[in-house]
């Protein structure tokens, strides 16, 4: 028995009820998973600009379209509950697989910046009272990285934001503004 007998008929009907089978396969990913994430905006503090990322939103959205563009293939030959639970189906790994591949992005960000933070020989830099010159001391084999204690906070920090990051673009925002710090921090050693 059929409950939407004539969903292959009705064109909106179809994309409505199949948006909506493919949007809760994308809840039922977000409520599986636990990891719910909330709109958040991000603001760059090095050039001012905002970003925004709508956090598991995205999820039922994700969902929604690949159900309808999966349940296309088979509109002619499947039932009207056929095409639901597919879409459902559907909804829900392509809103795992969009969930896996931005974690991999963002983990990526978040370690070639760990990579490169670890590589630099970050120093502190002080100015002497007598005449306003760096204090250096010791010798070192890497060109140092000269950060003031505000600037090291400020990378501590940053490097929090970026370890919490839940999208690439969020990631590329943090990383861009350490690599900003860092090349700060080199600048003084010339």
């Amino acid at each position: 028995m059929d409950i939407i007998p004539d969903l292959t008929d009705h064109f909106w009907n179809y994309i409505v009820f199949i948006s909506v089978a493919g949007g809760l396969g994308g809840v039922g990913n977000i409520l599986v998973s636990g990891e719910f994430q909330p709109w958040r905006k991000v603001v760059n503090q090095q050039s001012k600009t905002t970003h925004y990322s709508i956090g598991s939103l995205k999820e039922p959205f994700v969902g929604a379209i690949g159900g309808i563009l999966t349940t296309l293939l088979f509109i002619e030959s499947g039932t009207g509950q056929y095409l639901l639970y597919l879409s459902m189906l559907t909804g829900f790994g392509s809103s795992a697989f969009l969930k896996r591949y931005i974690d991999q992005k963002t983990n990526q960000i978040i370690e070639e910046s760990n990579v490169i933070i670890q590589g630099e020989n970050i120093q502190p830099y002080h100015l002497s009272d007598e005449n306003s010159k760096p204090v250096v001391k010791g010798v070192m084999s890497q060109p140092p990285v000269y950060l003031t204690e505000e600037e090291v906070n400020r990378l501590a920090k940053l490097r929090c934001h970026l370890a919490e990051s839940i999208g690439p673009r969020e990631a590329k925002v943090f990383q861009s503004e350490i690599n900003v710090l860092l090349h700060h921090g080199k600048q003084r050693a010339l």
